[in-house]
């Protein structure tokens, strides 16, 4: 079963670890750093799904103003 819930402070080095997998660089799991310190980051929509208690999957919405 796979749970969706908000990430943790210590869900981020699992998350950080799956966005360099996932793109095979460093510069997406940079920008997730990145975004969290940012004043418009919005907590509770940055999700993670976790799978037998380890973090499987992450998404973060962002307002982006154009």
């Amino acid at each position: 079963m796979i749970n969706i819930r908000v990430e943790r402070p210590e869900d981020y080095q699992a998350i950080y670890d799956l966005n360099r997998k996932a793109f095979q660089r460093d510069s997406e799991a940079e920008l997730v750093r990145k975004l969290r310190r940012s004043e418009h980051f919005i907590p509770e929509l940055s999700l993670v799904a976790e799978k037998d208690g380890k973090v499987a999957g992450h998404i973060l919405f962002y307002q982006v103003n154009c």
